[in-house]
Protein backbone atom coordinates (compact mmCIF):
# COMPACT_ATOMS: atom_id res chain seq x y z
CA UNK A 1 0.00 0.00 0.00
CA UNK A 2 1.51 3.31 -1.11
CA UNK A 3 1.49 6.33 1.13
CA UNK A 4 -0.10 9.49 -0.14
CA UNK A 5 2.08 12.56 -0.18
CA UNK A 6 0.66 15.50 1.68
CA UNK A 7 1.47 18.97 0.42
CA UNK A 8 2.33 21.42 3.14
CA UNK A 9 1.11 24.97 2.76
CA UNK A 10 3.87 27.48 2.45
CA UNK A 11 3.67 30.74 4.27
CA UNK A 12 4.71 33.83 2.41
CA UNK A 13 7.64 35.60 3.99
CA UNK A 14 6.86 39.09 5.09
CA UNK A 15 9.54 41.71 5.61
CA UNK A 16 9.57 42.61 9.28
CA UNK A 17 11.23 45.76 10.54
CA UNK A 18 13.37 45.11 13.55
CA UNK A 19 12.93 47.45 16.43
CA UNK A 20 16.15 49.15 17.51
CA UNK A 21 16.87 48.90 21.19
CA UNK A 22 19.04 51.60 22.77
CA UNK A 23 22.23 50.20 24.24
CA UNK A 24 23.08 51.13 27.80
CA UNK A 25 26.39 52.96 27.91
CA UNK A 26 29.05 51.74 30.32
CA UNK A 27 31.05 54.92 30.53
CA UNK A 28 30.21 56.14 34.02
CA UNK A 29 32.95 57.24 36.40
CA UNK A 30 31.92 54.55 38.88
CA UNK A 31 32.78 51.72 36.50
CA UNK A 32 36.19 53.12 35.64
CA UNK A 33 37.00 53.74 39.31
CA UNK A 34 35.88 50.24 40.23
CA UNK A 35 37.98 48.67 37.48
CA UNK A 36 41.01 50.76 38.45
CA UNK A 37 40.62 49.85 42.13
CA UNK A 38 40.42 46.13 41.32
CA UNK A 39 43.36 46.44 38.92
CA UNK A 40 45.54 47.98 41.64
CA UNK A 41 44.37 45.44 44.23
CA UNK A 42 45.16 42.38 42.12
CA UNK A 43 48.44 43.84 40.87
CA UNK A 44 49.55 44.37 44.49
CA UNK A 45 48.44 40.86 45.44
CA UNK A 46 50.41 39.48 42.50
CA UNK A 47 53.54 41.40 43.49
CA UNK A 48 53.23 40.31 47.14
CA UNK A 49 52.77 36.67 46.10
CA UNK A 50 55.80 36.90 43.82
CA UNK A 51 57.92 38.37 46.62
CA UNK A 52 56.80 35.60 48.97
CA UNK A 53 57.62 33.07 46.24
CA UNK A 54 61.20 34.30 46.03
CA UNK A 55 61.66 34.56 49.81
CA UNK A 56 60.13 31.24 50.88
CA UNK A 57 62.43 28.26 51.22
CA UNK A 58 59.97 25.39 51.29
CA UNK A 59 59.05 23.87 47.92
CA UNK A 60 55.37 23.62 48.84
CA UNK A 61 55.26 27.32 49.70
CA UNK A 62 57.15 28.25 46.54
CA UNK A 63 54.71 26.35 44.35
CA UNK A 64 51.72 27.83 46.16
CA UNK A 65 52.96 31.42 45.98
CA UNK A 66 53.98 30.98 42.33
CA UNK A 67 50.49 29.73 41.49
CA UNK A 68 48.90 32.63 43.39
CA UNK A 69 51.19 35.16 41.69
CA UNK A 70 50.24 33.82 38.26
CA UNK A 71 46.54 33.75 39.11
CA UNK A 72 46.49 37.28 40.51
CA UNK A 73 48.57 38.48 37.57
CA UNK A 74 46.08 37.15 35.03
CA UNK A 75 43.16 38.68 36.93
CA UNK A 76 45.02 42.01 37.06
CA UNK A 77 45.60 41.76 33.31
CA UNK A 78 41.87 41.18 32.78
CA UNK A 79 41.03 44.28 34.83
CA UNK A 80 43.59 46.27 32.85
CA UNK A 81 41.81 45.29 29.63
CA UNK A 82 38.43 46.21 31.14
CA UNK A 83 39.77 49.56 32.32
CA UNK A 84 41.24 50.37 28.90
CA UNK A 85 37.99 49.43 27.15
CA UNK A 86 36.03 51.75 29.46
CA UNK A 87 38.48 54.61 28.88
CA UNK A 88 38.40 54.20 25.09
CA UNK A 89 34.59 53.88 25.10
CA UNK A 90 34.33 57.12 27.05
CA UNK A 91 36.63 58.81 24.50
CA UNK A 92 34.47 57.61 21.61
CA UNK A 93 31.30 58.92 23.28
CA UNK A 94 32.87 62.33 23.90
CA UNK A 95 34.06 62.58 20.28
CA UNK A 96 30.65 61.70 18.85
CA UNK A 97 28.89 64.15 21.22
CA UNK A 98 30.87 67.12 19.85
Amino acid sequence: MAKKSVKKSRKKSVAVKKKTIPVKQITSKYNSRLALRDLILFALLSIISFILFTVSGNTLYQDTFYLLAMLFGFVALAFLIVFLVIIFARGKVKKSAK
